[in-house]
């Protein structure tokens, strides 16, 4: 039983846009189409529309070292990203681990694959 996934790409942009792009919580609609279907700012932080129903989610980054933890509703430990320059483009490493109550085959088939394909479109969106 696989219980988490990390999961890379690289991408051709600089590692500058790259961190301003994937650290801003807005963003992450255009290319967390399978987990995120609406985000917003509100007086108390931010609110994102999941599969899972409407919750906070927060971020902590820090572009000295790459740092782009995500947190998600009420959890106390953040789902880890970094963002890590490789000569004139970025890696992006993505720590997924599995939702408590999700079922191992829906983890296998959906939950991995559909982070690998997020990836893939963050790149195409960084690559343009």
């Amino acid at each position: 039983m696989k219980n988490m996934t990390a999961e890379t790409i690289s991408i051709q942009t600089a590692y500058t846009t790259a961190f301003e792009y994937i650290s801003n919580p807005l963003n992450q609609k255009e290319w967390a189409i399978n987990f995120i279907k609406d985000i917003w700012e509100t007086n108390d932080g931010f609110v994102a529309n999941t599969p899972l129903g409407e919750m906070p989610i927060k971020f902590e980054s820090d572009i000295k070292t790459g740092v782009i933890d995500i947190y998600l509703g009420n959890e106390k430990k953040p789902i880890p990203t970094r963002l890590i320059e490789n000569g004139e483009g970025c890696a992006y490493i993505f720590a997924l681990q599995k939702p408590t109550n999700m079922p191992e085959e829906m983890w296998e088939k959906e939950g991995i694959p559909g982070l690998i394909e997020e990836l893939e479109l963050l790149k195409t969106i960084l690559e343009k």
